[in-house]
């Protein structure tokens, strides 16, 4: 009767909810994964950029950033860049990027502000 289809609403009323923030964190960690494989790949350019003999801090950041952009990346910056000494065989280069990201759900978790930060760090020795 009514009453069982009343109550299997009300039920659906309460857990959809929970359903949909449950499905918007799946989709929330899915994005930060994508961002994070984004800013390991923009390190590892940079990287590539700097055991070039002739490089400079200047142009790894412009390969970083370049590649950050192409990626529609916008709220991430170079932290670190450490070019060996010389650029002899064995010194190496060390380039780390942080992003910022921030979560669809973020303002629907009390006490969150929705954003957290993603950070790699990419090594390469000059040959």
């Amino acid at each position: 009767g009514w009453g069982a289809s009343g109550q299997a609403i009300v039920e659906f009323a309460l857990l959809l909810p929970m359903l949909i923030i449950l499905v918007m964190g799946i989709l929330d960690m899915a994005r930060a994964y994508s961002v994070l494989q984004v800013v390991t790949n923009a390190a590892r350019e940079g990287a590539r950029e700097g055991i070039i003999p002739s490089s400079s801090s200047a142009a790894v950041t412009a390969t970083v950033d370049a590649f950050l952009t192409a990626a529609g990346q916008t709220d991430c910056s170079t932290v670190g860049t450490k070019l060996g000494a010389a650029g002899s065989a064995g010194d190496s280069t060390v380039v780390t990027v942080s992003c910022t990201f921030t979560a669809l759900t973020g303002t629907l978790i009390p006490g969150w502000e929705g954003t957290f930060p993603l950070s790699q760090t990419a090594t390469m020795r000059h040959e």
